[in-house]
């Protein structure tokens, strides 16, 4: 009985079925090997690049399209360009076909990788946009129906990029990419991205990122932890020729701001810095930083306003050298370009490109400052703390070295509503001095400031490079009390300071000495100075309008001085009001040498004498010398005397009186012998000339040299005392501790520190020298 309609409808329906399970199953395993075979063998006849594809997912039953292990190369290179190890969507494309609406799920990128290179303006991948390109240029269409379409939980893992440029002085890579996306949808104008990705210089990124394409307004909230700073070094080294930049960097920024509207703008940072560190090209060392960080609370552009919060900068250590050219340490190693701008006048700027990455934060912020003035500020404090400034100066004719530490600055919460803010300030010395201050400003004038500051326990004879050079006298000794009360009032200066010397002594008169300065009667006139307590006292009032030009603070300061030590000098019967007789109580303090003397001249001998009568009128008293000798500035010191006699009389091992004197009246800022140095040592060319004359003479030498001074220089005092009648278990020779050396080493000589019989001296022999 042949079959009845109904049943052939339905055998048809069912083998129409099977074959249309065939077709979908023959796409989704057969279509795809085709497609990659096709996309393999014409892939570098389409864009002049091999592919190579692992694997294409197309599979309509389940909704999974797929690419795996894609590998797209550069061009004749087996350099990769892109690829990834998986993109993948899940879409129902007969479902968007049929309602018009497209609905992605689990779109998925794994393991991408990009390399891209910029040469000028052109990328390792114009060609691919100029691909298909013509000079007439197609009408756009815009009568297409709107697309609805929604992308849910879009995810890229495992990514990296390499960047390298022309422009950009040292590649970029960063390696960890991740980024997330809840939802983008035609249905709304608003984009959240979650991201985070690994620095290969060191360090990494985490944060959002929104944009709300209808408000034409985006936010960034990005997180930077323990970005390396030496990543930055060949951008610092357009500025400055610079050895090492170590140190990290923590950020975070948060930033509410519109691309169409600038007023908008609402940003908030803090940045952290941690054992940063520079060096100059010899590895010596420029600047460093324990721990900085800096907070920006808030900076709001339509309110005028900004809150600054905590500024704390902890261990800073800067080393500032002044060179015997005039140059210093820091603008010699800057990368400046002369340029002539009319007839002799010249301008200098830095030779940095623009894609240097200071330079365009430096254009930012410009631009910021440019669209935002503040009205109203707060800050909640500023401090300074445990740093430190070295300060070396060659251009006199010994080397001046001093070091302020233990530098400490405060300030307290200040707003535009305050009627007074309070910065506090205190630092040592050179180990011993103490500088306290304090200033009071108005938050609204800036301008408008009050100064009060004291310096206690200054020690002179830290000084006495400078008094010698340009005063022409040695600063043998002498403290100095320094207090100021300085007041800025809208440009007029008003400050009152007062100057207390205790126990001054001023050598005799040098020769050798900056040769434009006037030579005045100081060592006369600072015994004259002296009151009854032997105490000089000076008032030093300043006064004046710091907007007239011509006005300077220092001629001022410099000619109260002179006129003071003139008048000590051509009238001296207003101040000599006694005569002093008997021991002098600062020789029983200390002896001071000059530098390579070896044994006492007559004002040396009279100060042991003093302290050997001291000595044998108290027979329960001992002294302990303690040399106080600073090594390195006497060996720089012999090292100058051995180049001068090399160089005035060569080949001769051993000179006479007569010669020595020769030798030491040489300047070692005479231009024929610092020829014959700078000749004898090229490769030192920028360091100081003692450093250079040690390496001329050599450092072995010269150690050996001074250990023969310093040894005769002990054996000498102690043979005078003893030959006073010292008995020999009063005196001995030890090294000091650090406390009792605090301040006082430089010129050489010895510090007596005194006990009682019963902790006797621990050895009566010279210690051994290093």
């Amino acid at each position: 009985m042949p079959p009845t309609k109904p049943r052939r409808w339905k055998r048809w329906l069912i083998a129409f079925s099977v074959l249309l399970l065939v077709v979908l199953i023959g796409a989704a395993f057969l279509f795809p090997y085709f497609l990659k075979r096709y996309i393999e063998t014409n892939s570098e006849a389409w864009i002049q690049r091999k592919i190579t594809i692992g694997s294409i997912v197309l599979n309509p039953l389940t909704g999974v399209y797929a690419v795996n292990d894609l590998v797209c190369y550069e061009p004749q290179s087996e350099q990769r360009f892109v690829a990834w190890r998986k993109v993948g969507v899940e879409v129902w494309v007969i479902t968007g076909l049929r309602t018009g609406e497209w609905r992605f799920r689990n779109a998925e990128l794994r393991d991408p990788y990009v390399h891209v290179v910029q040469v000028g303006d052109r990328f390792n991948f114009s060609d691919l946009v100029e691909l298909g390109a013509d000079d007439t240029d197609e009408a756009v269409d815009t009568t297409s129906s709107f697309v609805v379409f929604a992308v849910e939980g879009l995810e890229i893992s495992g990514g990296q990029v390499d960047y390298g440029s022309d422009l950009l002085r040292a590649p970029i890579s960063i390696t960890g990419l991740e980024a997330t996306c809840t939802r983008i949808t035609s249905e709304s104008a608003r984009m959240d991205f979650e991201l985070g990705f690994d620095l290969a210089s060191g360090g990494r990124m985490d944060g959002g990122f929104s944009i709300d394409t209808e408000l034409a307004a985006y936010e960034v909230d990005a997180h930077l932890r323990q970005f390396e700073l030496s990543a930055l070094l060949p951008y610092v080294q357009e500025f400055m020729q610079c050895e090492r930049l170590d140190g990290t960097v923590d950020l975070d920024l948060l930033v509410d701001d519109s691309y169409e509207d600038t007023t908008r703008l609402a940003l908030s940072a803090a940045l952290g810095i941690h054992k940063l560190a520079m060096t100059d090209p010899s590895g010596d060392a420029l600047f460093a930083l324990q721990e900085g960080r800096a907070e920006l609370d808030t900076l709001i552009s339509r309110e005028q306003r900004f809150e600054l919060g905590k500024v704390i900068v902890d261990g800073a250590d800067l080393r500032f050298v002044m060179l015997a050219d005039g140059t210093d340490n820091w603008t010699r190693l800057f990368q400046l370009d002369t340029v002539t701008v009319s007839g002799d006048s010249t301008s200098t700027s830095f030779a940095v490109s623009e894609s240097n990455v200071f330079v365009m934060l430096a254009d930012y912020v410009s631009y910021l400052g440019s669209q935002f003035i503040a009205s109203e500020y707060t800050a909640d404090s500023l401090a300074l703390l445990n740093s430190s400034l070295v300060f070396e100066d060659h251009t006199p004719a010994l080397p001046f070295r001093y070091r302020v530490s233990d530098m400490r600055l405060t300030a307290r919460s200040v707003d535009t509503d305050q009627d007074a803010g309070t910065i506090h300030a205190s630092a040592t010395l050179n180990e011993i001095g103490i500088l306290k201050g304090s200033a009071v400003f108005d938050p609204k004038d800036l301008r408008n400031v009050r100064v009060d500051l004291n310096v206690q326990g200054l020690q002179l004879n830290h000084l006495d490079a400078y008094g010698r050079w340009y005063a022409a006298h040695p600063l043998e000794d002498g403290v100095l009390r320094y207090e100021t009360t300085t007041v800025l009032d809208q440009g007029e200066i008003d400050s009152q300071n007062t100057l207390r010397v205790d126990d001054l002594k001023v050598g005799k008169r040098v020769d050798e000495h900056d040769p434009e300065v006037f030579v005045l009667p100081l060592r006369l006139a600072a015994s004259l100075l002296k009151d009854v307590n032997g105490v000089v006292e000076l008032e030093v009032p300043v006064k004046g309008d710091l907007k007239d030009p011509q006005f300077k603070v220092w001629p001022i300061v410099w000619q109260v001085f002179k006129n003071l030590i003139v008048k000590a000098a051509t009238a001296p019967g207003r101040l000599l009001v006694r005569a002093f007789e008997g021991v002098d109580e600062e020789d029983l303090e200390r002896v001071r040498f000059s530098h390579l003397q070896a044994g006492p001249d007559n004002t040396q001998r009279r100060t042991l004498k003093q302290l050997a009568s001291v000595l044998k009128g108290r027979p329960e008293l001992t002294v302990s010398l303690v040399p106080l000798v600073d090594p390195r500035a006497e060996q720089e010191q012999l090292a100058l005397f051995r180049a001068k006699q090399q160089y005035l009389f060569p080949g001769v091992a051993a000179i006479q009186a007569a010669d020595s004197a020769a030798v030491l009246a040489l300047s070692v800022k005479d231009s024929l012998f610092v020829k014959h140095v700078s000749d004898a040592t090229p490769s030192l060319a920028t360091t100081p000339i003692g450093e250079r004359c040690l390496s001329l003479v050599g450092a072995a030498t010269v150690l050996q040299g001074w250990n023969e001074i310093e040894y005769a220089r002990r054996e000498h005092v102690m043979q005078l005392l003893l030959a006073e009648g010292v008995p020999p278990a009063q005196v001995a020779y030890r090294e000091g501790t650090p406390e009792e050396l605090a301040g006082q080493c430089g010129v050489p000589g010895f510090r007596f520190i005194y006990s009682t019989a019963d902790h006797p001296p621990v050895q009566r022999k010279s210690p051994s020298i290093r």
